[in-house]
């Protein structure tokens, strides 16, 4: 029980986080403001638009208060390494200190992330069972195709533990339930959804691929997803209950219940009745019961996949090799007498319902060539389903026979699919507790510096910027522009410098920024950019002198130059705010115009 609490509440709390990315408040505002419109047209309101502005900013207002929304940045900060970082709080803050640039995550660069699991032939995978903990199985597989898309499909039945010999496709799929039957092997799945090549691409890692977004999965296995049984699991049975039941050839499971449909007549006096005669070819050794109603309480099985319930059966041969049965259905003779059907006699099996409204499941057994029950399938699996039973419907010859014998009886445990259904919410279904937040920082971009270094990343949740916007792309290095070409003096690494007054008791200070780019726009002005600006100082730049050095504390090597405050434009981003959720970092990356980094973080809760 604590382990499924503990999944449940990490998948949740994944939830919580993703859901921080999503910004609904201005669609609210939209939709608020739009109906005010239309309510103030259609009941002569006659608000001002100073009334709808003051009435739509007191919205906003409860809006920002009581839903206050969370913005994510994925920044770049440091020029050097001098050390590796630890989860402290002077390294988190030196980060925050030393910010270079940085981008906006928005919700299309996030994505639940699950694991990477290609089918591989011969294995047995876990099937679906609502009695254990999913996270633990081994039922959920992806398929690539030659184009580079994976098909998530689950595993539903395995065929009581064989191995998986064929690996689910879609060229089979029963698109009414989006479920595969290999016959080969005997498994089922479940198609779940698809990833792109073009989505792995840019979210995938070695060992996970990106949920879709926005449909969360897939919307047409979605829509028509049940609360079905999932499949019936044959606890316990005794071996050979079902052997008069066992017609010819019966040499396999294919082939042990195989009757032919000779002549089809319609009651009279009730047109949802027919009579059947069916030709039984009796397997060699086995017994056939020739006491009427022995194969009463059985389904007669068609090819199509129906099934009728057999309400009476008489022996009219002798020799044992036809009876007459009595089904109830409403439909035509031709149905059963043209198209090259098969025929089987199968087991019934009751299945309890758990709302009058849902659709009951239809569930058959399935007898081997010895006549034991090995396998339950459907030909619906319902809906509605929350608790279900199940019992084998026993014919009067087979329980006759079982009584004799003293045989077990036998025990099935129906397994009810997931809330919603298979597919509904893969999310829950398959315990993705993980997130994928990627960012790509580009020369390409007007606000990504193309020159220098950077060596920290981090996520960054509600830094606050100087301007009180939420921008989408930060340059935060301070500005200086200066007249005329400089670059020769102004080579990144050097420092511009400015010695400055605190009052005649309190001596200087000097204020410090690295110099990190210079750029001559060739006609008249260098913009000088500075990193590392924040620090052990008080002032900003003033009007008046200031220096380019090779060294802070030298006074050799100096290069003055006067400026007044029109000259310097600051970074946007406000040092030191913001919560980091994660940070790393790596030997120093050089940003080019012609290159991009992807950054990718995955967080495991």
């Amino acid at each position: 029980m604590a382990k499924i609490i503990t999944e449940n509440f990490k998948v949740e709390s994944t939830k919580e986080l993703f859901g921080s990315f999503v910004s609904n408040n201005a669609t609210v505002s939209s939709n608020f403001a739009t109906s005010l419109g239309v309510y103030d047209t259609s009941n002569s309101l006659s608000l001002s638009s100073s009334n709808v502005s003051d009435i739509t900013g007191i919205v906003n207002t409860q809006l920002a208060n009581l839903n206050p929304e969370s913005d994510y940045y994925i920044m770049g900060s440091s020029i050097d390494k001098p050390n590796n970082i630890a989860n402290t709080q002077f390294e988190k803050r030196e980060f925050e200190r030393r910010v270079i640039f940085g981008n906006k995550v928005g919700v299309d660069e996030i994505r639940y992330m699950f694991n990477i699991n290609n089918w591989a032939a011969d294995t047995v995978y876990d099937d679906f069972d609502d009695t254990q903990d999913v996270s633990l199985l081994n039922m959920i597989v992806t398929v690539v195709n030659d184009e580079g898309n994976y098909y998530v499909f689950k595993c539903l039945d395995n065929n009581n533990g064989g191995p998986s010999t064929s690996a689910p496709s879609l060229n089979e799929i029963d698109t009414s339930t989006y479920e595969l039957i290999i016959s080969s092997d005997g498994y089922v799945w479940k198609y779940m959804f698809s990833v792109t090549s073009a989505e792995a691409q840019v979210f995938a890692t070695t060992d996970s691929l990106p949920l879709p977004y926005p449909a969360m999965g897939d919307i047409l296995v979605q829509s028509g997803a049940k609360e079905g049984l999932s499949q019936i699991v044959i606890t316990n049975t005794p071996s050979g209950l079902f052997s008069k039941c066992v017609f010819g050839p019966g040499t396999t499971t294919a082939d042990a219940s195989t009757v032919a449909c000779e002549t089809v007549t319609q009651d009279s006096a009730l047109t949802t009745k027919k009579s059947i005669v069916v030709k039984i070819s009796p397997k060699s050794g086995s017994f056939i019961d020739t006491s009427d109603n022995s194969y009463a309480d059985l389904y007669l099985w068609r090819s199509d996949g129906k099934v009728f319930d057999v309400i009476t059966s008489t022996q009219p041969s002798a020799t044992g090799q036809y009876i007459n049965i009595v089904i109830s259905t409403s439909e035509t003779v031709a149905s059963f007498t043209q198209g090259g059907k098969t025929y089987k006699l199968l087991p019934k099996i009751r299945v309890s319902r758990s709302t009058s409204s849902g659709t009951p499941c239809v569930a058959y057994g399935i007898i081997d060539q010895f006549g034991t029950l090995t396998k339950v399938a459907f030909t619906t699996k319902g809906s509605e389903y929350k608790y279900a039973t199940a019992k084998l419907i026993l014919p009067t010859g087979v329980a006759a026979s079982a009584e004799a014998q003293n045989l077990t009886a036998t025990s099935l445990r129906p397994v009810v699919a997931p809330t919603g259904g298979h597919g509904s919410d893969v999310i829950s279904e398959m315990s993705m507790s993980r997130l994928g937040v990627v960012t790509n920082f580009s020369g390409e971009d007007v606000l990504t510096p193309n020159a220098n270094f950077y060596t920290k990343v981090a996520l960054v949740k509600n830094p606050t910027f100087n301007d009180a916007t939420k921008p989408v792309q930060i340059d935060n290095r301070t500005v200086i522009t200066l007249t005329g070409d400089i670059t020769a003096a102004a080579l990144a690494g050097r420092y511009v410098t400015q010695t400055i007054s605190l009052g005649d008791s309190l001596g200087t200070e000097q204020v410090v920024g690295k110099i990190h780019q210079s750029v001559y726009d060739g006609t008249t002005n260098t913009k000088v950019y500075l990193v590392d600006y924040t620090g052990d100082f008080q002032n900003s730049f003033q009007t008046g002198k200031i220096f380019i050095k090779t060294d802070p504390a030298s006074a050799d090597n100096v290069t003055g130059i006067d400026i007044n405050n029109s000259n310097v434009v600051y970074g946007n981003y406000k040092a030191y705010s913001g919560d980091i959720l994660h940070f790393v970092d790596f030997d120093p990356i050089q940003r080019q115009a012609d290159r991009k980094e992807k950054i990718k973080f995955i967080f495991d809760f």
